[in-house]
């Protein structure tokens, strides 16, 4: 495992508590200051294949697109939207990822602030922040207990009060991520 500390990887403990909009509002804080680039990795596991959308004329042996449209529902436009100068998408089975990861990486810049939606990719690169959004009262997903215990800081997702933990979350070229 490597540490990446221009990486902040926001987690979920299940699906639909909050991820992307959480990751959304801080591209919104960071990019006024900082050239964001966000990811999403989609680690596709046999029970989980019809949650990731439908990609439909994409290349099968592709792992990693770029987002280039603004106006679709999809997660990685809202990112655009949301002011990150680049989006990609990483699709894989979870052995990939790491493959996927290196690929992503070697298009930016060294000192490029990542915004990345993953569970999976904390099991291979370590982030300077690892954030995992929690849904009160919700279930866990199995595989999200571990970055339970690893997170750097756990949001408590309600669906209407909005993500205050934004305020202390920060990005700048020598600290890189960091939470106040």
């Amino acid at each position: 495992m490597f540490q990446d500390d221009t990486l902040l990887i926001v987690g979920g403990t299940a699906r639909n508590v909050g991820k992307t909009e959480l990751i959304c509002r801080i591209i919104g804080k960071i990019s006024s200051h900082h050239t964001v680039v966000a990811l999403k990795v989609s680690a596709i596991f046999p029970d989980e294949g019809i949650y990731h959308g439908d990609h439909t004329g994409e290349q099968k042996n592709q792992r990693l697109f770029e987002e280039t449209r603004l106006n679709t529902a999809k997660d990685t436009s809202r990112m655009l939207r949301a002011g990150a100068e680049r989006v990609f998408y990483l699709r894989c089975e979870d052995s990939g990822i790491l493959k996927g990861f290196t690929q992503f990486r070697r298009q930016l810049d060294a000192n490029t602030a990542i915004v990345c939606e993953s569970n999976s990719l904390a099991e291979y690169v370590k982030p300077s922040l690892l954030v995992v959004v929690n849904k009160k009262g919700g279930k866990v997903k199995p595989r999200a207990e571990v970055r339970l215990e690893q997170a750097d800081l756990i949001v408590a997702s309600d669906g209407s009060s909005g993500f205050n933990e934004v305020d202390h979350i920060h990005y700048n070229s020598t600290k890189h991520w960091h939470i106040t």
